[in-house]
């Protein structure tokens, strides 16, 4: 069970090993599966991969949307243990907002600095949650998320630098001391909240270290930079009910949202841009 209370004071929590037996065996399998089928694919809209030299293999680096892609990744998404931690944070009635697996092969797989995901996902109210699956044991030398414990409490820190949006703040401005590691075993779930600073280095271990993302909503949490279809923005939902009244709250917006650098707005791609890296 969720700890409100430290929760609201960290930005996070963990559950080492939560979901295991059958979910658990089935989820490695069908990622096993999708991730073979992404390696042969020529070009895909939904697989990105690594920036490696011509000539040798490729290298996956992330799946956007694994629920559009396969069935079982939906179904986990609804998954009692994972919603049980998710609604008492946003009510009883609760949206996928977005999925995603990251995925950090050894040797190559690139890092994430440090962030914010409201910098990427501002809605008209702050009722996110984001849920993190370990497809793998996740152990230090695998590049674990770290978490800045109460920086969610704080400000918006800027992601733009000199008028672009490179989804990656100046680490100059942290008090990167207090970072805690979130290592695990695979099956390890993790919540944090949108506002949560936090970043993950390279994975210097021996074998694949991918993590599954959902990001969860309020159903009356409304993204403030995309249009609506409603059908499918109401078919994401995994818990209650749909809401056609946006809750509105203050909540800290910068714009221009967002200027892509290289052209395509991923998060890899705009970070590879970014002068003042902590992660190297």
């Amino acid at each position: 069970m969720l700890d409100r209370a430290t929760y609201d004071r960290d930005g996070f929590a963990i559950f080492p090993g939560l979901l295991g037996g059958p979910v658990l065996a089935q989820l490695q399998a069908e990622s096993d599966r999708v991730f073979a089928e992404g390696l042969r694919q020529e070009a895909s809209p939904l697989f990105d991969y690594e920036p490696v030299p011509d000539g040798t293999p490729k290298v996956v680096q992330r799946l956007r949307k694994p629920t559009a892609y396969a069935p079982f990744y939906m179904e986990l998404a609804r998954q009692p243990a994972i919603l049980d931690l998710v609604e008492p944070l946003l009510g009883p009635d609760i949206r996928l907002h977005h999925s995603k697996i990251n995925v950090k092969a050894p040797g190559v797989g690139s890092p994430l600095e440090w962030h914010q995901d409201w910098a990427f996902i501002p809605h008209s109210n702050r009722s996110l949650a984001i849920v993190s699956v370990f497809i793998d044991d996740c152990p230090t030398e695998k590049g674990p998320m770290l978490m800045l414990p109460g920086s969610q409490l704080g400000m918006l820190h800027d992601h733009h630098h000199d008028g672009l949006f490179f989804g990656a703040i100046d680490p100059a401005s942290l008090d990167l001391n207090t970072a805690v590691e979130l290592p695990g075993p695979a099956g390890t779930v993790t919540v944090h909240t949108p506002m949560t600073v936090h970043g993950s280095g390279f994975n210097r271990g021996q074998s694949v270290r991918r993590i599954l993302f959902f990001e969860y909503a309020a159903a009356d949490a409304w993204p403030l930079f995309y249009g609506v279809d409603y059908a499918e923005f109401d078919s994401r939902i995994v818990r209650g009910h749909a809401s056609n009244q946006p809750r509105l709250e203050p909540v800290f917006v910068k714009m221009p949202y967002p200027t892509a650098v290289a052209g395509t707005g991923k998060i890899y791609d705009q970070q590879q841009q970014f002068a003042l890296k902590h992660f190297r």
